[in-house]
């Protein structure tokens, strides 16, 4: 007797041209192409709208998932469009996974090969480490604008109370009136006599509100006391001097600082130490403990670095000079790399994967096309019929307006497609740039390049049994070449990629 296979869909897009669009729509019929295909029941379908995939949070994404782990559901499949739908974050998406994994729930892309299979499994496993990559890329992009207008002096975020945005894109100004009642305040709490909570009080009276036109609180008047924009500074990823109006000056905002009044006192000590970048990645295997380090100094007043956690009951306990260790951890990333071999299949089923998503890409462009050349000759009509005086002015301009604005959003849907897309065969060399050469990017690299690293390398601690470095839990790159290495037969190229792999 045949099984009845059953499933739920989701889709979900995160802007408002692609809701506007038709994301959606093409998305959720697909899924239900991919089901019919494979004699799918779809018990549910769940849409999300213009919500982000950075995190789980989301408001259907999570109905889907409380539906599939209500066992009286007995949900077999979970249908996305692609992963990147799914998540953009390879923590979550491992979590989420594991959840749905428990309910009996199996996870699918109807436009990628992923399935229960070990093929199946390291693709997924690749396609989830290069959404969150190419989510990063994106997000750098991003920043990379923002950080320029920011060097250019220019405020690119919501204007805070007390400034507005004379038009879209320009830099913030003074609110004439409000300003005034916000220096007010900083002037009365330079005073020392006020505290949160009283010079809200002070400003309420006075008439001062919040941009919804509800009362200060204490809480809002801390944040506005410590905010540096005020007196014209940025420091948002460093330190930029404002192109706009201060509200304050830089000297009556510095008397409103605690250090301003504290500044004698010491400042605490930082708990990173970058002479020991190994602290607390590192964990004894007996006792749990993460190692640590100190500096010592002998006789003449040289210094001697050692790494060693505090248990004095631990047997293991005991200090290891610091350029052993940290060589023999060099040592231990070697042996984690990936080999060319690793990286010619990996290369390949990437760059496979990439061509057919863009190959599908073209042909969503293509109808896009299409819909944007019958849009402008029914624009090209409007005028027609104005000249012809079938249009009165007002109609004319009406009809305009809707046809152009329809075209905008077509084009739009092109450029977000096309703006995603750039040369993954240099990416994929500049990751591997580091990845092949794991151990040499870490000696060359400063202290908190050396923590980046590690954190991309281990997803946690690293056991050490007194003598050499042992288990350890890694990222997904590092995972499925282990996976490979332990058994190379269960990660094949599937047909079609042995083409790609270099002569």
């Amino acid at each position: 007797m045949e099984i009845l296979k059953t499933g739920i869909i989701y889709c979900r897009v995160s802007s408002k041209e692609q809701i506007e669009g038709t994301s959606l729509d093409s998305q959720e019929r697909a899924c239900r192409e991919y089901a019919e295909r494979n004699g799918i029941k779809i018990l549910e379908t769940y849409v999300e709208r213009g919500e982000s995939a950075k995190t789980a949070n989301r408001t259907e994404f999570n109905k889907a998932l409380a539906f599939c782990t209500d066992k009286k559901n007995k949900v077999t499949f979970f249908i996305v469009y692609k992963l990147d739908r799914f998540a953009r974050n390879q923590d979550d998406h491992v979590t989420v996974r594991a959840i749905l994994r428990r309910a009996g729930t199996d996870l699918r892309s109807v436009t990628e090969p992923i399935d229960e299979t070990p093929i199946g499994r390291a693709m997924e496993g690749v396609l989830s480490v290069f959404a969150e990559f190419d989510n990063n890329v994106r997000t750098e992009r991003t920043k990379g604008g923002m950080l320029e207008r920011l060097k250019q002096g220019v405020w690119p975020w919501i204007a805070p109370l007390g400034y507005f945005r004379p038009y879209q894109g320009s830099n913030i100004v003074p609110e004439e009136a409000i300003g005034s009642l916000i220096r007010l305040g900083f002037e009365e709490y330079s005073k020392g006599t006020h505290t949160f909570a009283s010079i809200a009080d002070f400003l309420n009276e006075r008439g001062l509100k919040t941009k919804l036109g509800k009362p200060l609180t204490p809480q809002l008047m801390e944040k506005m006391l410590k905010n540096p924009l005020y007196c014209g500074v940025m420091k948002v990823w460093g330190e930029y001097e404002g192109a706009f109006d201060p509200i304050v000056s830089k000297s009556l905002f510095a008397k409103c600082q605690p250090d301003y009044i504290q500044s004698t006192q010491a400042s605490p000590r930082s708990a990173n130490n970058p002479v020991f970048p190994l602290r607390r990645l590192i964990v004894c295997d007996e006792c749990r403990i993460p190692l640590t380090g100190s500096t010592s100094k002998g006789r003449h007043g040289k210094g001697y670095s050692y790494y060693h956690h505090h248990d004095k009951q631990c047997q293991k306990t005991k200090s290891i000079p610091k350029e052993a260790f940290e060589q023999q951890f060099v040592e231990y990333l070697d042996g984690i790399s990936p080999d060319s071999e690793y990286e010619k299949l990996f290369k390949a089923i990437v760059l496979d994967i990439w061509k057919n998503n863009y190959k599908k890409i073209d042909e969503e462009n293509e109808q896009i096309n299409k819909q944007i050349s019958t849009l402008t000759s029914e624009r090209q009509k409007i005028f027609d019929f104005h000249l012809a005086g079938k249009y009165t002015d007002e109609e004319f301009e009406e009809q305009k307006k809707r046809i152009s604005e329809s075209i905008s959003q077509k084009r739009l849907l092109i450029r977000e497609k096309w703006d995603e897309e750039f040369e993954m065969e240099e990416v994929l060399e500049y990751c591997f740039s580091y990845v092949r050469n794991t151990s040499k990017s870490w000696i060359e690299a400063d202290y908190k390049e050396k923590i980046r690293l590690q954190k991309l390398v281990f997803a946690g601690r690293i056991e050490f049994d007194g003598k050499k470095l042992g288990t350890a839990e890694l990222r997904q790159v590092y995972k499925i070449n282990q996976t490979f290495q332990s058994d190379k037969s269960s990660l094949v190229a599937p047909r079609g990629v042995e083409p790609l792999l270099p002569g």
